[in-house]
Formats: structure tokens, C-alpha cells, sequence
């Protein structure tokens, strides 16, 4: 049986993948390509969304909200399964694991392993940290994703990655499960 969430546990900043504002959010559902943490950047790869090691990227993994276990201690280490639909936030405010200090709105940009860091001169910028943190902790970056300014590889994206025509994308809260 799948246990609830909620803010059961967690410390005084939200824990990674945790929508993080009252604003509106647009959360798109994708095929996780491998085991993916949540709060890391995402890119796409056949179809099934990896963890970024570069900018741009395609979205930030958000977690769900119950978890797969037989008790409370399986809350720590759960994550997306390689297989599972999965939400990747393009726009809007989530935390996420931060390798270095950061101040309240620093551009944010990712490092090798998904994880956040403050932009420095001359990187691409993927968004900006709405709250403080300190190293190895987690902070809020607030995103508005596009692929504008990038060029394009010429393969097919996965068009159950997208929002079909005319359909909005902004969720309220909406169990996260995915369509299995």
C-alpha cells in the first residue's frame, strides 16, 4: 500500500521535487529512461526523460506524493523508477538539491548531475533561486522553460512528453502517479 506524504519528516526547507510556490506551474508527463532522484534537471533522450548533464534542459523531476515501501523509512530513498510516467516541471518553482551557497535571487544554473549551483559568468542560465540555501542542502529555483534559443538535433520527441494542442498544462496539486 502506497503511504502518504505530505510534509511528514521533513526539515524546516522542502524537500527535493516540492512544488514551491502558489504560483501557477506547468507539469508535463514523461517515461523516466532510468532511475531519476527527485528535483534534477531533466533532458530527453529517446523519447524518456534522463537526468541533464549540460544546459539546456528539458524540465526539473517533481516527486509524487506517496511512496513505494512497507514503512516510513522507505521515504528517504525513494525516486522515480526506470519505466514509470513521471512529472518534469517547465515552469513555475520547485526545490531542489544545491551543491554550493546560494542567495535569494542568484540565476541558477546545473551541474553534471542534475543538481543546482549558482550561474557563474558566461554559463547558460536556466533560472533563479527564489530562497536561500546552504551547500548540500536544497533550495526553491523558479523556472520558465522553453526551447527557444536552442538548435534543434533533428530527431522526433516523444509526443506523449507534450501537451496536446489547445490543452492547458497548469496543474493545481493533482496526484502525480502518471497513467500506468
Amino acid at each position: 500500500m502506497p503511504l502518504p506524504v505530505g510534509q511528514l519528516g521533513q526539515k524546516k526547507e522542502l524537500g527535493n521535487g516540492t512544488i514551491g510556490s502558489l504560483k501557477d506551474y506547468s507539469i508535463y508527463t514523461v517515461t523516466a529512461g532510468t532511475d531519476i532522484n527527485y528535483g534534477l534537471a531533466l533532458d530527453v533522450k529517446d523519447g524518456q526523460a534522463v537526468v541533464a548533464t549540460k544546459t539546456p534542459i528539458y524540465g526539473i523531476s517533481v516527486k509524487r506524493a506517496y511512496v513505494i515501501g512497507h514503512d516510513f523509512d522507505a521515504i528517504e530513498g525513494d525516486h522515480w523508477l526506470k519505466g514509470e510516467k513521471m512529472g518534469a516541471l517547465r515552469q513555475g518553482s520547485v526545490s531542489v538539491p544545491i551543491t554550493e551557497d546560494v542567495d535569494r535571487l542568484d540565476q541558477a544554473t546545473i551541474n553534471v548531475d542534475g543538481t543546482f549551483r549558482p550561474a557563474k559568468p558566461g554559463e547558460q542560465v536556466v533560472g533563479r533561486f527564489i530562497t536561500a540555501g546552504n551547500a548540500n542542502s536544497t533550495a526553491i529555483v523558479d523556472v520558465n522553460l522553453t526551447d527557444m534559443g536552442t538548435t534543434g538535433t533533428g530527431t522526433t520527441a516523444d509526443n506523449s512528453a507534450t501537451p496536446a494542442a489547445g490543452t492547458t498544462t497548469t496543474d493545481t496539486g493533482s496526484d502525480k502517479k502518471g497513467d500506468k
